[in-house]
């Protein structure tokens, strides 16, 4: 029986007895918060059994838990992303088999940018919780694989123009079917990576975990019911609902248009650009984006429900962001999205780089609600930079991959700095230990330390980039980039303050030879002792620099984040404190 830890009553909420008709109120509680740990559960087994750092140290996967309809039940802390897509992948598998097609032992595999809203090297495991021949609920993980056999080592391919060249694509098949392996599968699995123990090891850490899932899930129903179970969340997920509408009706009515023009594509330079329009009406938020552009040659455009993925993450953050998330937190946002712009291309269209416009309507959405609550939103944050290290040919030594997403600044709030080592949009992504890194694979990190130049000025500070420094020791090794956009950077600044500066990466910084870029790109491969330098994006300011306190500008200086020079220039500060 799982140890129901933390219990957590929910603030705002009424939990008297005649609301919860049927079932106690304390009954109600203690099973949310079983669900909860299930999902957390979950999440602890695939960190301590994952072969590959993206999974056990970067965290780049996501847990769902939800009801036989699809409606998410609990999650666990991960990436951001992933918070309303895994409901979808399920009722893909659903649509797909029927209920009655489902049986216990089943798991299923699915990587389908289209219908799970994720690129095609986020894999989903998922499989039914029955007890005693009912269907309970469903259990999901969606992990990062360290390969899935695309043009590009890793995934993330900056320049690919349809799905085909990105990966073997699985459409929601059986895995396991009653409990008996698909052996097959497992094969074209194996002979289709060019890392098949790593990929092996992590497919299989995501089978243990939903098999945790499906245990926890199944000991809570001995102690509640199948029916107690159900009818808890179901009261869980009514009152959330009822919650968030009552928020969104304390807001004005009103439509709030943003939008950001973006540089290149990866394949194309024409610019092109995504506009969002967020509507309040009564208890309903409204999603359109009319007046975006159409899907890209490149691989930037980002599947339909990864967008909606995103959006609901947003408002929940600022609405409420202290309690778990369940479906009822996003049961008001409706969405009105044509088919065929980059925010929802069809097959074959290139997706592999989605988590660029996934920052991007991140970010679009918080501009639209610092508009309407802005002592709750940020600035700009900056986002995505990402360097994949690879060697393939074994001539050069024993191939391996090794993505190492750094840390950025967020953006500023009205009141507060805004935090430095952060990836907003992805959530809780810590970076990878550079003793890890240095031991595992050929290369050593020369230098780890924050990019004050990166930083968004304003009465209250963006958070500074980093950089990191990675030379690397051996022959044959290749590098691929993710960046964000340059031009038009997302770590914008708020009432009058300064954009952060957006990523880039020097190769050989300092040296003869030194060049910077500013796009994504594939390079490589590279010399023995060449250095790579990523330098992630800062977050934007809030209010004007001159507004800024005497004191917290001298603190600032003291502390390095600050130059004395930039501090005259654009605080007129002198040394004098308040």
């Amino acid at each position: 029986m799982a140890q129901f830890h933390h219990c957590r009553i929910g603030t705002g909420w009424e939990v008297a007895a005649e609301f919860m008709t049927g079932i106690s109120a304390i009954s109600v509680e203690l099973v949310r918060n079983a669900v909860v740990v299930a999902a957390e559960e979950m999440s602890s087994t695939l960190v301590r059994t994952a072969h590959n750092p993206l999974l056990y140290d970067v965290q780049d996967f996501g847990v769902g838990i939800m009801s036989p309809e699809g409606e998410s039940w609990a999650d666990a802390p991960g990436m951001t992303v992933f918070v309303g897509v895994l409901t979808r992948t399920v009722m893909a598998g659903v649509e797909k088999f029927g209920l009655d097609g489902i049986r216990d032992g089943d798991i299923f595999i699915a990587n389908d940018p289209y219908s799970t809203g994720n690129h095609i090297s986020d894999v989903s495991i998922y499989a039914p919780v029955f007890v005693d021949r009912h269907l309970l609920a469903f259990v999901a993980i969606t992990a990062h694989w360290a390969d899935i056999g695309g043009k590009i080592p890793g995934g993330w391919c900056p320049d690919s123009v349809d799905v085909y060249q990105e990966g073997i694509c699985f459409a929601h098949e059986k895995l396991f079917d009653a409990g008996k392996p698909n052996e097959a599968l497992f094969g074209i699995i194996r002979c289709n990576t060019r890392y098949p123990d790593m990929v092996l090891g992590d497919l299989n850490a995501q089978i243990a975990a939903c098999r945790q899932g499906i245990e926890r899930m199944c000991a809570i129903a001995a102690k509640f019911g199948c029916d107690g179970l159900s009818a808890a969340m179901r009261k869980v997920i009514d009152r959330t609902d009822a919650f968030t509408r009552r928020r969104i009706a304390e807001l004005p009515d009103g439509l709030h248009t943003v939008s950001m023009k973006l540089d290149r594509d990866g394949v194309t330079d024409e610019p092109f650009s995504v506009q969002l329009a967020l509507a309040v009406e009564g208890d309903t938020i409204r999603v359109s984006f009319d007046g975006t552009s159409p899907s890209r040659p490149g691989p930037v455009n980002c599947p339909e429900y990864a967008v909606h993925s995103v959006i609901r993450a947003a408002v929940k953050g600022v609405l409420s962001p202290q309690e778990p998330a369940n479906e009822g937190d996003f049961k008001a946002i409706v969405f009105d999205i044509e088919p065929g712009l980059c925010i929802s291309p069809q097959r074959p269209a290139p997706v592999d780089s989605y988590g660029y416009l996934s920052n991007v309507c991140w970010e679009l959405t918080m501009r639209a609600l610092a508009r309407i609550l802005p002592e709750r939103a940020v600035a700009g944050g900056g986002q995505l930079c990402m360097p994949t290290i690879s060697r393939v040919d074994p001539r050069f030594g024993t191939p391996f991959v090794v993505a190492d997403p750094l840390d950025v600044g967020n953006g500023a709030r009205m009141a507060s700095d805004g935090p430095t080592m952060a990836i907003p949009v992805m959530g809780d992504v810590p970076n990878m230990p550079v003793e890890l890194a240095e031991m595992r694979y050929p290369i050593r990190i020369e230098r780890f330390a924050l990019r004050t130049d990166a930083i968004g000025h304003g009465r209250q500070l963006g958070g500074s980039g980093v950089r990191r420094d990675y030379r690397l020791l051996e022959p044959g090794i290749m590098v691929h980039t993710a960046f964000e956009n340059v031009d038009d950077p997302m770590g914008r600044g708020e009432e009058g303050g300064t954009d952060g500066a957006p990523p880039q990466v020097v190769i050989n910084p300092g040296m003869p030879d030194e060049v910077t870029m500013r796009q994504r790109a594939a390079l490589g491969p590279f010399e023995v002792g060449d250095v790579i330098s990523m330098q992630s994006g800062g977050g934007g300011g809030w209010g004007k620099p001159g507004e800024r306190s005497r004191n917290a500008v001298a603190r600032d200086v003291r502390n390095g984040i600050l130059t004395p020079e930039c501090a005259a220039r654009l605080y007129g500060y002198t040394g004098e404190t308040e």
